[in-house]
């Protein structure tokens, strides 16, 4: 049986230094975002969509996600590293396009970044 899911979110950039902050959403949370530079501003979501019609058997599974944003803060070449289950990638896929972020800023200017995002699915609304 396929429910609708909400993802608790934990974003990582490929590696090091922490951002300072935690955002909310509804239905999910983005933790602080590692970047791999002290004169780099990692991106951060402004938009989130949570994904329908995850599989049941990824309850509380963390799932990884590979994905570049551009320079316009714009999410392409979405991978789901942790599995390949087509459902759950394809589902994954679907709601994280349509995600939104804040560029990644170096010596002022946007630029692109790839990003690892390790994904909680949990049922229902987060507190």
């Amino acid at each position: 049986m396929n429910l609708p899911k909400k993802i608790l979110l934990a974003a990582t950039v490929t590696a090091g230094l922490l951002a300072p902050a935690a955002v909310s959403h509804a239905g999910v949370i983005v933790s602080e975002i590692a970047t791999d530079s002290t004169a780099f501003s990692a991106p951060a979501p402004t938009k989130v969509v949570s994904p329908t019609d995850v599989p049941r058997r990824y309850q509380n599974a963390i799932i990884r996600l590979s994905l570049t944003v551009d320079a316009q803060g714009r999410p392409h070449n979405i991978a789901v590293l942790s599995d390949r289950d087509q459902k759950l990638t394809q589902c994954l896929r679907s709601a994280v396009s349509q995600w939104e972020f804040t560029p990644a800023i170096k010596d002022g200017r946007a630029v692109a970044v790839d990003v690892v995002l390790p994904l909680q699915v949990v049922d229902g609304p987060l507190s």
